[in-house]
């Protein structure tokens, strides 16, 4: 089991540092939590050998550990005379515009979290999921508010960057660890999502991924395992990211949300329409030699005489399927 990140994981890639690298990442965060902006960090430098790499992995991990520090642009600069060194990165905004959007973060993060003080972790992390896959959308505008919090927060819109950043932001105010982890996909190249630590348990939660289409919440990447996120996501294995191997978690396991056989399918689909849950969500747990579940679920459909208009949305790699009643 990996071990829980201390500090509710805010200092995660801190720790993969030299302690040349850790003594630079804490000069800035001082720098930072006292609210200097000036884009400028001068340290004491102890290896000169390795002092441009460490403080190039130092400002990379302050970025991947902090989503709050929203103003920190992606390039940085290190120049050093003798034994002191130099980092020089820009800062997107001013500090009066930081100040606003501080604000307005801190807000939206309360009404992301409220109400959830009374429920058990688990239950705390879906329903604020939920909430920011619900509020989110996809937009790539090619600015950088797309790839921080300020799109989200002030846009309700951005990237995976943007969206994670909300999300771990989100989860730390509930207690829950979590971290950045990078990957690929087939479609987008690279790609960002969160690992959280749910009762001591990590997970991978794709919360972009996740977005609420047809105004269905569909749960397809919360708390997956590293072979059920693997299906669709790829090359984030490696020495820093925690292996993730409970799949008891994910969203239509832990709600017992799965079919194990077409008879399993055809009385869950007829015992749903009855007390009108909608959407429907079905995860498959049998093998089906056509592998053409959407094809099983319209067949179990019009067995069971179920009436009323439909429309089913199915993910062929998790084997996911969300079933919409129509008006």
């Amino acid at each position: 089991m990996a071990k829980i990140p201390e500090r509710l994981g805010s200092e995660y890639y801190r720790g993969f540092l030299t302690r040349q690298g850790q003594v630079f990442y804490d000069c800035i965060n001082a720098q930072l939590l006292r609210g200097d902006y000036s884009g400028k960090s001068t340290f004491s430098i102890s290896d000169p050998e390795t002092a441009a790499s460490d403080g190039f992995a130092a400002y990379k991990a302050i970025r991947d550990d902090h989503p709050e520090y929203f103003y920190l642009g992606f390039q940085s600069e290190f120049t050093h005379r003798g034994r002191t060194g130099t980092l020089e990165y820009p800062i997107l905004y001013t500090p009066d515009i930081i100040s606003r959007i501080q604000r307005q973060m801190r807000k939206s993060i309360y009404r992301l979290v409220r109400g959830t003080a009374h429920l058990q972790m688990i239950d705390r992390e879906v329903l604020v999921y939920g909430r920011i896959s619900k509020k989110l959308t996809y937009t790539n505008h090619s600015d950088v508010r797309d790839h921080n919090i300020v799109g989200p927060v002030l846009l309700s819109s951005g990237v995976c960057e943007g969206h994670n950043a909300l999300l771990m932001l989100c989860f730390r105010r509930l207690g829950i660890p979590c971290i950045k982890v990078y990957g690929r996909t087939k479609t987008d190249g690279w790609h960002c999502w969160t690992i959280a630590w749910i009762n001591g348990i990590p997970v991978h939660c794709d919360v972009t991924w996740d977005g609420a289409k047809e105004d269905i919440l569909r749960f397809d990447y919360l708390n997956l395992s590293d072979r059920q996120i693997a299906v669709d996501h790829y090359d984030f294995k490696g020495p820093r990211v925690p292996v993730c191997s409970s799949e008891a978690l994910s969203y239509y396991i832990n709600h017992g949300l799965c079919v194990y056989s077409y008879r399993d399918l055809r009385v869950r689909l007829k015992k749903d329409s009855e007390v009108g849950v909608s959407p429907m969500l079905i995860h498959f747990s049998y093998h089906l030699p056509s592998g053409d579940y959407l094809e099983e679920a319209q067949r179990a459909f019009s067995e069971e005489r179920i009436s009323g208009k439909y429309e089913l949305y199915y993910h062929p790699a998790l084997k996911n399927l969300a079933v919409k009643k129509l008006k």
